[in-house]
């Protein structure tokens, strides 16, 4: 939280606050009140805060970071923050007389991740008949394949990901997540509406990690809020199943799902891998049932959207003291955007070295370090653009080992993991010899 009221991920180590996360504390604390206590101070500053961003034909500045570019729809991107801060005003409780907003010539946009967007928007404003032409406007453009959801309409080529990248990128997620909430929204839902809306659910939750998230933060969020407002809409307390998990000859695993342990995850290791197992679901009520493979695989060594090196410089290799260097980091993007989301590097440490912790603390060019996790530092810069960015860092070796493996280097778009580059580097100084 910043001293005005805003909020942004770094806090006080970043510049200005994000206009998105702060409408989406300001709409969380608004929805935790119920539970807990909120200071109202807390929210009365955050409502000024975001009311000197609106201009004066009601849109309001993008400022800060953390909003997923590729929804904005290019030029149209305050229309597309707008809308979604006057979503979370909504949800927040204040009447759809929260100020005036520059939304009343939406009928002419067209992009696909706005309509979405709107459809949601308009719902909660019970603009039944606004809703209704922009959810129309989203089922002719709806991919079919047994389940339903919704592409973007620049989506990068399907050579760009990585062969076993199933899951959709972010901005589908996102999309089709407020389509979902949208047509939770609306007022009757008819049986042919309830059909609809169980083949974008079966989608959405296809998408879902071994950790019930999703790519990044900013979909798992919405498309948490949606998948739970459809188990609020669909409750029924009559459940009762039993799940058989059967593989060749081996004894079947078998869950029982009833009222008392709906909410608990249930879990069993398969005994073979590969090999081939069928389910049997006895019952009434709904189960979600998931399988989990992980696997270790080199990335494709072609890039989609960034281009990075990492060259050692300034070594020290001489005999009276550990090996010592920098890496010097260069990145661009590569992209079909002007610029990137958040972007982060994610720099693996070689066998036996260390960061100089000195050296993390001057990267400059608008990268926030993180502390070392799992051996792997992480550096997160605001935005990349098509002109080169270099920072540089030391590091140097704390345990003696031999026969060093080089290790990769690991540039994505936070919210567009799609887009990425690889890199890797090896000590520059030769083993000792023995």
């Amino acid at each position: 939280k910043h001293r005005d009221g805003c909020y942004s991920s770094f806090g006080r180590r970043d510049r200005e606050g994000s206009l998105w996360l702060t409408v989406f504390v300001y709409k969380s604390f608004a929805q935790a009140r119920r539970y807990i206590y909120i200071d109202d101070n807390v929210q009365s500053q955050t409502l000024t805060w975001l009311a000197s961003k609106q201009k004066s034909d009601g849109c309001f500045e993008n400022v800060g970071s953390h909003f997923n570019n590729a929804l904005k729809g290019g030029e149209e991107a305050e229309y597309s923050l707008t809308a979604y801060v006057v979503a979370a005003l909504l949800e927040a409780g204040h009447s759809t007389e929260v100020g005036t907003w520059c939304c009343d010539g939406l009928l002419v946009w067209s992009a696909i991740s706005q309509t979405a967007l709107f459809a949601y928007v308009y719902g909660l404003a019970r603009n039944e008949e606004r809703s209704q032409f922009f959810l129309e406007r989203l089922d002719k453009t709806a991919t079919r394949d047994g389940k339903f959801h919704w592409q973007r309409e620049n989506k990068p080529q399907a050579e760009h990901f990585p062969a076993f990248y199933s899951r959709a990128p972010s901005a589908e997620v996102e999309m089709t997540s407020y389509v979902l909430l949208a047509l939770l929204n609306k007022a009757n839902l008819t049986p042919e509406d309830s059909s609809y809306i169980l083949r974008v659910v079966r989608w959405l939750v296809k998408q879902q990690n071994p950790y019930g998230g999703f790519s990044s933060s900013q979909d798992t969020v919405v498309a948490l809020q949606a998948l739970a407002q459809y188990g609020y809409l669909t409750f029924s307390k009559k459940i009762l199943n039993t799940v058989k998990v059967n593989f060749m000859e081996s004894p079947s695993n078998t869950f029982q799902v009833n009222e008392k342990n709906r909410f608990l995850l249930q879990q069993a290791s398969l005994p073979t891998i590969p090999g081939n197992y069928s389910v049997e679901v006895n019952g009434t009520g709904c189960v979600y049932l998931q399988t989990t493979l992980r696997y270790n695989v080199h990335l494709p060594k072609k890039v989609a959207g960034f281009c990075l090196s990492v060259q050692p410089a300034n070594v020290s290799c001489t005999s009276n003291f550990p090996p010592k260097f920098d890496l010097v980091l260069s990145a661009s993007y590569t992209g079909n955007r002007k610029v990137s989301n958040m972007a982060i590097i994610d720099v693996k440490m070689l066998s036996g070295f260390v960061p100089v912790t000195s050296s993390l603390k001057k990267v400059k060019n608008g990268s926030k370090t993180k502390n070392i996790k799992n051996n792997h530092i992480l550096f997160y810069l605001q935005k990349v653009s098509q002109k080169e960015i270099s920072f540089s860092f030391s590091v140097e070796q704390s345990l003696p080992v031999s026969d060093i493996k080089p290790v990769p280097v690991h540039m994505y778009d936070y919210y567009e993991t799609d887009e990425y580059a690889l890199a890797e580097y090896n000590t520059p100084c030769s083993p000792p010899s023995n």
